[in-house]
């Protein structure tokens, strides 16, 4: 024989040796399953009301003056559209009747009923006629409502000198939540 085929001999038995040695070896497989179950952000309107149950409420440190107790505009809230759970996901707040010098205060409470903690990520009043109407909305300091909370926010309407008669004004509020994390600020 000569050196080659010695060689090749060799390395063909040192192959054979491997191949015994690896499917003799002994193992052990280690897995883990994972599942991720996401929460849910979901916001409702849960309770609102109008201050005008009764005496019509005037625009306070104003000219304007009601001392005669007059109850001639109302004011109305109602719910408007619900999602697909049933919850109140759009309010109707209806003046009727309104003259300059009218105050009307709206409060809304949002509850937070999802799994997730939230924060106001946005709002917006729509337009409407400055000389007609002053609005504004009053958020609360901190805007997040843990699970199982609420927050308050209120709606301001005046009626203005400027407002016309037999005139109807119209204009939307939106607010709109996200989970805490997205949210900068409070």
């Amino acid at each position: 024989m000569n050196r080659t085929q010695i060689f090749s001999l060799a390395s063909l038995a040192l192959l054979i040796a491997s191949i015994g040695a690896v499917a003799a070896m002994w193992s052990e497989t280690l897995k883990v399953n994972v599942n991720v179950n996401t929460g849910e952000v979901d916001v409702k309107w849960s309770n609102w009301s109008c201050n005008d149950v009764g005496a019509d409420p005037q625009i306070p440190n104003s000219d304007f003056s009601n001392s005669e107790g007059k109850d001639v505009a109302k004011c109305y809230v109602q719910a408007e559209k619900y999602d697909e759970e049933g919850d109140v996901i759009k309010l109707n707040v209806t003046i009727t009747n309104a003259y300059p010098g009218y105050h009307a205060v709206i409060t809304l409470v949002v509850d937070n009923i999802g799994s997730i903690p939230v924060k106001l990520y946005s709002s917006s009043i729509g337009e409407y006629p400055t000389s007609a109407l002053s609005v504004s909305l009053d958020k609360p300091e901190s805007t997040q409502i843990h699970p199982g909370d609420n927050s308050t926010y209120t709606l301001t309407v005046d009626v203005l000198q400027g407002a016309e008669e037999n005139q109807s004004y119209s204009f939307e509020v939106t607010l709109v939540f996200a989970q805490w994390n997205e949210v900068s600020g409070d």
